[in-house]
């Protein structure tokens, strides 16, 4: 009879440990971030980062011999609600910097609601004092991840 209840306690046990891990998986605390990148509609990049959930993320391409050149983007991901349909809802936060004479002009900030795993795309067109007709368009895709890996690049 105790080995019958023990065994019952045992089987009980696995069953919430493995649910709570599925819990656990599922409400990780960082998002990979993968993002397309275009300039006047070809493509220059295809990055990956991971952010801590509400930590700002930062991803820079600049090269020294060409101060005009590059980009800067800050991205935070913050965990919202569930939406409806049972999909997990976040708030994405992107700030977006163009290079004029080797300092950073912020373009533009948007702050929106999506769903982990959808793509989200922005444009980023020129601002004074940057030259005109370097358009920028990114394409943004979440995922959860473990907060230790690595990013790909």
């Amino acid at each position: 009879m105790n080995f019958r209840y023990h065994l019952a306690a045992a089987v009980l046990f696995a069953v919430l440990a493995s649910v709570s891990g599925v819990a656990a998986a599922q409400s990780s605390s960082a998002y990979r971030i993968d993002m397309i990148i275009s300039r006047n509609g070809s493509l220059i990049g295809k990055p990956a980062i991971v952010a801590e959930a509400g930590a700002e993320a930062e991803l820079t391409d600049q090269k020294p011999d060409k101060p005009d050149d590059g980009f800067r983007i800050l991205v935070k991901v913050s965990p919202l609600a569930d939406a409806p349909n049972g999909k997990e809802s976040i708030k994405l936060d992107l700030t977006f910097f163009g290079r004029y004479n080797g300092k950073w002009n912020e373009r533009d900030h948007h702050s929106i609601t999506a769903l982990v795993g959808k793509r989200v795309s922005f444009a980023f067109p020129s601002k004074a004092p940057e030259s005109v007709g370097k358009d920028y368009d990114l394409v943004v895709t979440t995922s959860h991840v473990n907060p230790a890996a690595n990013p790909a690049q």
